[in-house]
């Protein structure tokens, strides 16, 4: 727009030189250092670098786990590094798939049946987080079994395991993921989209797996002591009514009537 307007100023200038010869040319070549001086400023500027931040930089979001076993069997520390805020809240759980014993392979459309192997609720600190998983339960004659094999017996089913355990963490979906997207906006975080799952009524949630190859339990040790929980369907013997005891003494039954109350009124009738 400068140089157009200059160009413009510079006709009519020319225009007028036959009116005001002298003052017109100095005005011309006023103008025309100007120009050149402002044509020159801008090349400059053009090359400089952008050194201002722009407002859609953003960091993606990092959420990762790492399954190691520890020393005791059957148990398995999860850990994570991530830059999302210090206590997000984060659930850490093992689950494994089961099939039916003439299900050869689980499609993505078949409805899918898993037992939760071990579950435990964690915290971001730091941009770390960590979670002890115990897969393994001692049955009443000392076994080790997972969950799922507990409870086969008592309720008459047939299952084949996976040979596979999936590893999940899973932000905790205390609020909308919305409201969570904006709260790492600000602080120059997106989510990406490979983080992002959708739940069956459509609501969003983040989460990251690990999938390990874990065997069965085996082996045993020293059977449990049975606790309360373990009596009465978990409710021990909160309920159960305790029977009476025993009558040892016999009650005579008298024949005739012994007492010297007076009469009454249905008696006299008689």
């Amino acid at each position: 727009m400068l140089i157009r307007s200059v160009i413009l100023v510079l006709r009519e200038l020319l225009g007028k030189l036959t009116l005001y010869p002298l003052r017109g040319l100095a005005i011309a070549l006023l103008l025309l250092m100007l120009n050149t001086g402002c044509s020159q400023v801008v090349s400059k500027v053009e090359q400089l670098p952008n050194l201002l931040p722009t407002s859609n930089v953003s960091t993606d979001a990092n959420f990762q786990l790492q399954v190691t076993p520890s020393e005791r069997l059957g148990v398995y520390t999860v850990t994570g590094i991530t830059n999302l805020p210090d206590q997000r809240g984060i659930g850490v759980a093992a689950i494994r798939y089961l099939r039916q014993p003439n299900q050869f392979y689980i499609t993505s459309g078949s409805k899918l049946t898993y037992s939760i192997l071990a579950y435990q609720d964690t915290k971001v600190k730091d941009g770390q987080w960590q979670a002890t998983l115990n897969l393994w339960n001692v049955a009443r004659d000392g076994q080790f079994q997972e969950p799922w094999q507990l409870e086969q017996s008592k309720l008459g089913l047939k299952l084949e395991p996976e040979a596979e355990v999936t590893f999940l963490a899973t932000l905790a979906p205390t609020e909308v993921l919305a409201e969570i997207e904006d709260v790492l906006k600000k602080e120059g975080i997106k989510l990406a989209k490979n983080l992002i799952r959708n739940t069956i009524d459509g609501q969003r949630y983040v989460q990251a797996t690990q999938i390990l190859p874990i065997p069965l339990p085996n082996g045993s040790t020293k059977p449990p002591l049975q606790r309360p929980e373990d009596v009465n369907g978990g409710w021990g013997p909160r309920y159960i009514l305790l029977p009476e005891p025993p009558n040892t003494k016999e009650l005579e039954m008298p024949k005739n009537r012994r007492t010297d109350a007076p009469l009454t009124p249905t008696e006299l009738m008689h």
